[in-house]
């Protein structure tokens, strides 16, 4: 009876150690929006978020009790993939680049200001609770002419309690974000 207290308390140790719930970064396109004519330079846009780095290029992007919610995925990354979708169906030739070249007629220079996603349990079900906040500088000739900024929540309930979830409210957040951003883009680039 000794070895059990012990051999117990290991496992009990064992099971509330810290471990990761992988979520990947998808897009899918959404704005139904066109209007836009000729090539907009896109650059690749910028993390202005407080992000905890962990090995293998992984970040924490919120909690889900005891685990971490990682993504190996590049937020910059992933709205660059969406505004080049988005923007490309709204009817612009889509060139993305590192930085804006000074000369470009049109460009776009996004920020992602907040990027978090988290879950949390109740007896039988799980909330996910997501929210994305972008800044988005829109560029004519060399020069700035408007700053735009977009946030999104969402918040979700429901028994699964994987990384998928957190995945399609994160991809919700952003698209709901894009949907209050694109129009504006479009105006503004006319």
């Amino acid at each position: 009876m000794a070895c059990t207290l012990p051999l117990f308390l290991l496992i009990f140790a064992a099971s509330c150690a810290q471990v990761e719930k992988r979520v990947d970064l998808t897009y899918g396109r959404f704005v139904n929006a066109s209007g836009g004519a000729g090539q907009v330079f896109v650059a690749q846009p910028i993390e202005q978020y407080s992000v905890a780095a962990l090995p293998a290029g992984k970040q924490v992007i919120g909690k889900a009790e005891n685990a971490d919610v990682v993504t190996k995925d590049n937020p910059a990354t992933w709205l660059l993939s969406a505004l080049a979708q988005e923007l490309s169906a709204a009817g612009y030739e889509v060139k993305t680049v590192p930085n804006l070249p000074a000369d470009a007629s049109k460009g776009v220079k996004a920020a992602i200001l907040a990027l978090s996603a988290n879950q949390s349990s109740k007896v039988l079900t799980i909330t996910t609770v997501t929210e994305v906040k972008l800044e988005i500088q829109l560029w004519k000739n060399g020069q700035l002419i408007n700053t735009l900024t977009a946030g999104a929540r969402d918040q979700e309930e429901g028994l699964d309690r994987s990384a998928e979830p957190i995945r399609w409210a994160l991809e919700k957040t952003l698209q709901r974000a894009m949907q209050e951003l694109v129009p504006d883009i479009i105006k503004s680039l006319k």
